[in-house]
């Protein structure tokens, strides 16, 4: 987060104080595979604490402490004397009184309001400490190592806390201490510290019901663990268009979704937004077959069969184009 010039120190802390908007621009939206697949840890967890917690949405600084730093700057530019900056730096740290041990003694050493600001902008440009109690590991990077273990080997237990750094602001995630969360986190290669935020697909567990049904089978190593999903759409432009890792324009909902190869034949329907997914599969070839709602009554096909292959605990996503008359 940039804070750019500042006229002085109240500055500052009325910017704090607002939360202002800083928009966070994330490069790719992934499906729960995908980020499975490109993430170093995937647990669920129940955050424990988060440091510094004054740095979360949820938790904001009284305004009479802001009001009370503004007060005690105002005093300062009056007076300037070494009594009038102990009692600033004094209302900084009651404002602020769970800074880190390097921050503490940053402010403790601080000669100037100019300090101050440093200060403090590089705490609101800084991260976030989230310390989770582990419920259950999806995944880890030494995940090969761990097909090779019996499959009744869980690392779970082992594990009992797990510490991930998120930024302050807008790409931030505002966990809270309590609540339950599905993460995905990716380790920094030069820190080995693992971090996420809102470009990632870390929510809260009540949030993430259909990331949890392939993380079930993704997890499973007595049996498949593969993911065939995708979408069905009136608009075949829908490559131009903007879109995520679970919409897509257009959507065309309550088809009939075949899914057939050799040894299976599935079906299920496609939702509100067009998506249908498949799981729980082996690896090999597919055929993703799209008919009418009312189908095998009416046994039109409307797009398919499009052939995909599957690899092991993989995921596939292919989209389906429905005529517009079909409607």
């Amino acid at each position: 987060m940039k804070l750019g010039r500042l006229a002085g120190l109240g500055l500052l802390v009325t910017i704090l104080g607002s939360r202002p908007a800083f928009g966070c621009k994330c490069e790719l939206s992934l499906s729960a595979c995908s980020e499975t697949a490109y993430s170093s840890l995937v647990f669920t967890g129940t955050v424990e604490s988060i440091t510094p917690p004054f740095l979360m949405r949820w938790n904001p600084v009284p305004q009479e402490q802001i009001d009370h730093i503004n007060r005690a700057h105002e005093q300062y530019l009056a007076k300037r004397t070494p009594a009038a900056f102990a009692a600033l730096k004094e209302a900084v740290h009651t404002a602020f009184p769970q800074l880190g041990e390097d921050q503490q003694r940053r402010l403790a050493n601080s000669a100037s309001p100019k300090a101050l600001v440093q200060l403090l902008s590089s705490v609101l440009e800084g991260t976030r400490r989230i310390r989770f109690r582990v419920r259950t590991i999806f995944r880890q990077d030494d995940d090969d190592k761990k097909d090779k273990k019996s499959d009744d080997d869980d690392d779970t237990a082992k594990t009992e806390t797990i510490d991930v750094m998120t930024p302050f602001g807008d790409c931030g995630i505002d966990f809270q201490a309590g609540e339950t969360y599905l993460v995905y986190a990716s380790e920094d290669e030069e820190t080995n510290i693992l971090e996420t935020s809102i470009c990632n697909r870390t929510r809260r567990l009540t949030d993430a019901g259909s990331d949890l049904a392939y993380l079930y089978f993704y997890k499973d190593r007595k049996n498949p663990g593969g993911r065939v999903q995708g979408f069905t759409t009136f608009d075949r432009l829908y490559q131009l268009q903007p879109h995520g890792a679970e919409e897509i324009p257009s959507p065309a909902a309550g088809l009939t979704i075949e899914l057939k190869s050799d040894s299976l034949r599935r079906y299920t329907a496609s939702n509100g937004l067009g998506l249908f997914t498949f799981d729980g599969l082996a690896p090999g070839d597919y055929q993703v077959t799209a008919y009418p709602a009312n189908f095998p009554e009416a046994a039109k096909v409307l797009d398919g069969p499009r052939r995909i292959h599957l690899d092991e605990r993989g995921c596939a996503t292919q989209v389906l184009t429905i005529p517009k008359e079909a409607r």
